[in-house]
């Protein structure tokens, strides 16, 4: 990641922590979602690029609780809990393989709702702009909170760019 980037991902982070009523806090518990689509040396180069610029950033990402979200497919997600520094190291992908399946955002801002509203900061990292079916579907799931919380990590004619969940 290029040091140009790496600042705009700062600034993105810090605007979605300090949306009124998110991060007051404490221990920051946060959801970094990979779309198992992905190659894994662009994988684990690009966690352990979030995780260093994160941690260097702030004192805040000293001590965070991390959930790691694999998107397998539609059906299939696989959700762990690893601390950051073994994101920076990359030893939580070693069991990591990529699948190239179909996949929604519907159904994983669904999953997200479900299972990670607690999460202070969401970041989705994807190979691409992500594809949107049903896009009421799609509302109806990141309303209220999940659109502000959520930061999609995508590539895009070798860029490297960001979207906010609200923003989709």
């Amino acid at each position: 990641m290029e040091l140009l980037q790496k600042k705009n991902l700062v600034n993105a982070v810090e605007r979605v922590l300090h949306v009124n009523g998110n991060y007051s806090g404490g221990i920051l518990e946060m959801t970094l979602v990979v779309d198992c689509g992905l190659p894994e040396e662009y994988v684990r180069g690009m966690a352990a690029d979030i995780a260093s610029v994160l941690r260097s950033h702030s004192e805040v990402f000293r001590n965070v609780r991390l959930n790691l979200l694999y998107w397998k497919s539609e059906e299939e997600m696989e959700n762990k809990v690893e601390p950051l520094s073994f994101l920076q190291m990359s030893k939580c992908f070693e069991d990591y393989h990529e699948q190239k399946k179909g996949k929604s955002l519907e159904m994983l801002s669904a999953k997200l709702k479900l299972y990670h509203a607690r999460s202070k900061l969401i970041l989705v990292l994807a190979g691409k702009k992500p594809v949107i079916k049903d896009r009421e579907v799609l509302r109806q799931n990141m309303y209220p909170f999940l659109g502000k919380k959520s930061l999609f990590l995508f590539q895009e004619d070798n860029t490297f760019n960001w979207i906010r969940g609200g923003e989709l």
